[in-house]
């Protein structure tokens, strides 16, 4: 019998790093300073991922060591992580990571944190560049990009394939922001941007399940668009309409959809439903108010929408006749 072999994206993913950008070995890089005692910190928040949490640690054993913040979980998260020799943390339940993030890295030791989730793990490339980064003094952050699957399925595009994501800072120097979705800030100067290159990326079991993306979508969405009302925005129609649409000329143009079959066509969906919630939300959490001038930018925009159905119509009724004059 043959013997099965691995798909094509975990082979990749399974390679040696030789070099980073540029044909440029890092190993060879002049460090600024060589001190030993840098440490690397693995921090990663979970509530309730017993299922998943478990590929997670087992892909930062490397580290010096594993913070791990349970929130309050029923299950056996907990445990997995202390089989896993790390360090945990209880706190009580909170809806979203990032109002967490400084407090598993006050609990840590080291002086550079690296950022996971239960639902991500570092790729055997990536583990092995890490730690000659954190001999750079010039870095305060790196940049890593992340590979999102998506109902079991990754990304052919490099829009979702390589996503950049902070993920690995200098705790003295940078501290993390507590809004949903929102990333450190860091001069550029002090970023390190690591290749779009499959052996170097954070893998990420986003979407398992559609139960799964939606849960997702109702708990992250209003929070957002309470952080876009403390951040004084005004919702108005035309921003909403805006907006929805970037989002999906974003994933479904240029993200190429349809490359992925049914998968990429889902998860582009379900990407421009989080940014359609969160503008309904961002509606309602702003009074939810029916005013004269959105009411008198739809009734435009109706028009144009009536105008090009006609024409289409107009044309479809054309080329019915044109068929029947040539005998077709």
């Amino acid at each position: 019998m043959k013997k099965a072999r691995a798909p094509r994206h975990h082979r990749i993913l399974s390679e040696p790093i030789a070099e980073l950008s540029h044909g440029t070995n890092l190993a060879q890089e002049p460090a600024v300073s060589d001190n030993d005692t840098m440490r690397i910190s693995a921090c990663i928040v979970c509530r309730n991922e017993a299922d998943r949490l478990g590929p997670c640690l087992a892909s930062v054993v490397w580290a010096d060591e594993i913070v791990v913040m349970d929130l309050s979980s029923t299950d056996r998260s907990a445990a997995i992580a202390k089989e896993y020799g790390a360090h945990v943390v209880t706190r009580p339940p909170g809806p979203i990571v990032e109002l967490v993030r400084n407090d598993v890295a006050a609990a840590a030791r080291g002086e550079w944190i690296l950022v996971l989730d239960p639902d991500e793990r570092v790729s055997p490339g990536l583990a092995k560049v890490l730690p000659q980064l954190t001999r750079r003094a010039e870095l305060d952050a790196v940049v890593i990009p992340r590979m999102n699957f998506d109902l079991g399925y990754p990304p052919s595009n490099r829009l979702q394939r390589y996503e950049p994501q902070l993920r690995m800072y200098r705790r003295a120097n940078v501290a993390w922001p507590l809004t949903p979705n929102a990333l450190p800030h860091v001069a550029d100067e002090r970023l390190h941007r690591l290749p779009e290159r499959d052996e170097l990326v954070i893998i990420h079991d986003r979407n398992r399940t559609i139960p799964e993306a939606l849960d997702r979508i109702v708990r992250y969405a209003p929070l957002q668009a309470q952080s876009m009302i403390d951040h004084g925005e005004v919702f108005a129609a035309g921003k909403m309409l805006i907006a929805i649409s970037a989002a999906i000329y974003r994933h479904f143009l240029v993200g190429q959809a349809w490359k992925d079959g049914v998968p990429g066509m889902l998860r582009a969906a379900l990407l421009v439903g989080f940014k359609f919630y969160v503008w309904a939300a961002f509606w309602q959490l702003s009074g939810g108010r029916r005013t004269e001038a959105d009411d008198r930018l739809l009734r435009r925009l109706g028009l144009v929408l009536q105008a090009m159905r006609q024409i289409s119509l107009i044309g479809a009724i054309s080329y019915k006749h044109t068929k029947r004059l040539l005998g077709r």
